[in-house]
């Protein structure tokens, strides 16, 4: 049974690890895109094989006491008070810190605690830390402490191995989609009636609200985008600390065609695509390129329901989609553009549903977290991980076949992240 519309592990790919210690401050019913990635990673591994310590939360007792492997919770961020105690009981045989930025910073630590191997991931924050001389040159020292480092695509790796070079391992580790749970098909009415989105063409677009994910742009392209679709409407779901002056900006700017309902439930997250006809990620790089997009995997959500997407260029976001072939990929700071794009596709529905289906099969063939959590497996025992190279196709390895145990993807249901 589900907890707070969370619901909780299903079957787990069949893999054998050593006893694994998770340090990771991403952990759920916290949301977000790296707890999703955190989660749906954790939840495949073997059970009797885990100790994770993450950050207390609200709900995260009654989150815990359904799961089958432990979780110490730490307040404030003091993930590494008393570790040494729990990799000893543990018996810890390997650590994985699952965000470098910024608790690779302890790596030294779990070492110290008695853990001899230890893997750490990367996502689109460190790309800002490797930005700036001062984090550069510590995320430089405790390199050495890791036996390898993951990052999420080959568009992220170029900077990691600049700043890094032969201080670690680098391997590929991304995200992926479950696209049983995510698929044509649902029905979105009742979404559309929820929010009065009418009979019209819906945009949607689904995140944390913060600057980087670029709503404010998007907002500055609607209007056009309306005065050419006048029944379009945008539906914008996430929370986050811009959430409020976004519902300003879009009463101010577009009255009447913006909807912005926060976070919405699991169970409910799979209608609100099903209810659009063009996904928007119009993510940039903020802050002089400190903070960058790492992936983003609510693309990877919207391909696999079948919508065409459009996606602003950050960091890792290229990989998200095949550009002009699954999507299209814009510079969503020329606002123009991103008005230009969205009015395309509204404009040529067989050529956005063209591009739907096409986002759909790659999904399917290449996106798999039973794939993912397999690499995590291997990299967890020491063993060789095959290389993802990049490739036309957005950076995803053809060769690169599904664990052959793997588990029949969507057997779940999942935890979702609601604002990933």
């Amino acid at each position: 049974m589900p907890v707070n519309g969370v619901a909780l592990p299903g079957k787990r790919v069949p893999m054998d690890i050593p006893r694994t210690l998770v340090i990771t401050g991403h952990f759920p019913p916290e949301p977000g895109g790296v707890q999703t990635f955190t989660w749906e990673l954790v939840r495949r591994l073997p059970a009797d094989r885990l100790l994770v310590v993450a950050p207390a939360w609200p709900g995260a007792a009654a989150f815990d006491a359904r799961l089958d492997f432990p979780v110490v919770r730490r307040h404030a961020y003091l993930l590494f008070r008393g570790l040494h105690r729990l990799a000893r009981r543990h018996g810890a045989e390997v650590g994985w810190i699952t965000a470098a930025s910024p608790f690779a910073m302890y790596a030294p630590l779990v070492k110290a605690a008695g853990v001899p191997r230890l893997i750490g991931s990367t996502h689109g924050q460190e790309l800002g830390w490797f930005r700036c001389a001062p984090t550069r040159a510590a995320l430089r020292a405790v390199a050495p402490a890791f036996d390898a480092l993951t990052f999420l695509s080959m568009g992220t790796r170029g900077e990691i191995a600049a700043a890094l070079g032969d201080r670690t391992r680098l391997v590929q580790l991304a995200g992926a989609v479950d696209a049983v749970r995510f698929r044509p098909g649902l029905d979105g009415r009742s979404v559309r009636r929820r929010h009065g989105l009418g009979q019209g063409p819906v945009v949607l677009s689904v995140s944390r609200l913060v600057r980087r994910k670029g709503h404010d742009l998007l907002l500055d392209a609607w209007p056009d985008v309306v005065r050419r679709h006048p029944d379009a409407r945008l539906l914008i779901v996430g929370d986050g600390p811009a959430r409020t002056h976004l519902a300003d900006r879009a009463a101010r700017t577009a009255p009447g065609t913006v909807t912005l309902p926060g976070t919405v439930s699991p169970a409910d997250l799979p209608r609100y695509y099903a209810a659009a006809d063009v996904f928007v990620l119009p993510c940039h790089d903020t802050r002089r390129g400190l903070q960058v997009e790492g992936l983003g995997l609510s693309v990877l959500e919207a391909s696999a329901a079948g919508l065409p997407v459009v996606v602003g260029r950050s960091g890792g976001s290229p990989e998200s989609l095949i550009d002009g072939h699954t999507g299209v990929l814009v510079n969503a700071a020329r606002t123009n553009s991103l008005a230009s794009a969205l009015h395309d596709l509204l404009a040529d529905p067989a050529r956005a549903r063209f591009m739907g289906e096409n986002g759909r099969r790659w999904v399917c063939e290449k996106w798999s977290w039973d794939r993912a959590a397999a690499r995590l497996a291997a990299l967890l025992r020491g063993d060789p991980v095959p290389p993802e190279e990049s490739s036309p196709d957005g950076g995803r390895d053809r060769q690169d076949a599904r664990p052959r145990n793997a588990a029949v993807r969507g057997v779940e249901p999942a935890w979702d992240s609601r604002s990933s």
